[in-house]
């Protein structure tokens, strides 16, 4: 008994420790789990309030490869996106999940998220193009 028990406790904390390490928890709700378990890869994108011209770029090409290049993936249950204003009480939840205070962008895979949020505010309103294309090789390369 006491071998199970010590063997339970070790797969435990294996679990916590990895989740500390990638930054991701388990969902926090049961329509969390339920999106996840829909979708190979998510997108999300961060916003608050005030937003400058990049943040509204960020969006609005994510969106547009989304409901374009992506929106058979988006069909067949493989890629979500999803917006989420940090500054209401739902969104706080899930920016503290991700550990986000400003505006961000993520890919999220079952085996972790990924922050392109640098990339994101390099590359969207200077040079969208190269924007689209590298954030779909990243989602392309996710699912397969």
């Amino acid at each position: 008994m006491k071998k199970i028990t010590i063997m339970l406790l070790a797969a435990l904390l294996s679990t916590a420790t990895i989740s500390a390490c990638t930054g991701i928890s388990t969902p926090e709700t049961e329509k969390e789990t339920v999106a996840k378990q829909e979708a190979a890869v998510e997108i999300i994108y961060f916003h608050g309030k005030q937003r400058c011209k990049t943040c509204i770029a960020i969006e609005k090409e994510t969106k547009a490869l989304v409901e374009g290049e992506l929106a058979e993936l988006v069909k067949k249950g493989k890629v979500k996106f999803r917006i989420v204003d940090f500054s209401t009480d739902e969104g706080k939840k899930i920016a503290s999940k991700y550990r986000v205070t400003f505006s961000s962008l993520f890919v999220v895979t079952p085996s972790g998220a990924e922050d392109l949020t640098r990339f994101a505010f390099a590359n969207a309103r200077s040079n969208p193009k190269e924007f689209r294309k590298e954030l779909k090789n990243k989602v392309v390369k996710a699912i397969e």
